[in-house]
């Protein structure tokens, strides 16, 4: 029943956004000048690296915890500043760019940025512990639960979110041109799974499409860019023989693609090919022609 309503509602947002697209001419992300040192990178962890390799600690201000990246991370390999934050909400996007934008050493880069990137929404409806929840693969009254709040109770809450959250980034970033991004897959189905594993594979997936869906419609009401990285991370996700996504044990064992003892926070992460082929891959065909 989850995997019918989530696919019934990932085709109703997928025709709302061909309609917006088609009639506000803004669901591609605008394309302009390369990034240099110019270019922000706002977001969650999947903005920060996590997955890449090993942590480095990211700015910090007053009053935020610090930041944890790593140097997969897009913009700091697009030559940008990395503003990104693994756990990071929309909320508290808004407080790193406000931060930053009051910082002496980071205020003029902000204010003239002339593009800002953001990969976020994620934390906001709770993704990590659903896809926790239902790691296995298995159809648990847990599981379906934390799918059903995540998609059915907070997802809803999400563009209202991303309104906010970008009205401060025009607001610190006046002459930035921004870009929110979506989130890959996670599973690749595959003849080794069971059917209830097929099942639920494709029960997070959708899920994924429903938050990409969202980020995209919030994209185009807002008025700022979106790219997609579902295409590049096709058959590439755990289940996959080459997967771009760090796996959980023991599953990630037969493709080697498992977290290091030391950075259990990797797992449903992008590896370092996901976070160069895969993001950077992306923003940069945006970002530089």
């Amino acid at each position: 029943m989850i995997t019918k309503m989530l696919r019934r509602r990932t085709a109703r947002m997928t025709g709302v956004i061909a309609v917006l697209a088609l009639s506000t001419g803004v669901f591609s992300a605008p394309a302009s000048a390369d990034p240099g040192p110019s270019y922000v990178g706002l977001g969650d962890s999947y903005a920060a690296g996590i997955g890449g390799g090993p942590y480095v600690a990211g700015p910090a201000f007053e009053g935020l915890p610090p930041c944890i990246q790593t140097d997969a991370a897009y913009s700091k390999a697009l030559g940008g500043l990395n503003l990104a934050c693994a756990g990071a909400t929309t909320a508290d996007v808004s407080r790193m760019v406000t931060a930053a934008a009051n910082d002496p050493g980071m205020a003029r880069t902000v204010k003239h940025a002339s593009h800002i990137t953001v990969t976020v929404g994620g934390n906001d409806i709770d993704a990590a512990g659903a896809t926790a929840q239902c790691a296995a693969l298995v159809s648990t009254p847990e599981c379906d639960a934390a799918i059903i709040n995540s998609i059915a109770v907070k997802l809803p809450q999400l563009p209202a979110k991303i309104k906010a959250m970008v009205a401060v980034i025009k607001s610190k970033a006046p002459r930035a041109k921004i870009i929110l991004t979506g989130y890959p897959r996670l599973f690749t189905v595959n003849n080794f799974m069971t059917t209830e594993q097929k099942s639920m594979a494709t029960t997070v997936n959708a899920a994924a499409d429903l938050l990409n869906a969202t980020i995209a419609v919030s994209a185009v009401a807002n008025r700022v860019g979106y790219v997609s990285v579902t295409q590049r991370f096709t058959n590439r996700g755990v289940g996959s023989a080459q997967p771009w996504i760090v796996g959980p044990r023991p599953v990630c064992s037969a493709t080697l693609s498992c977290a290091p003892e030391e950075r259990p926070a990797d797992v449903f992460h992008p590896n370092e090919a996901g976070h160069f082929h895969g993001y950077q891959g992306a923003l940069e065909a945006v970002l530089t022609r």
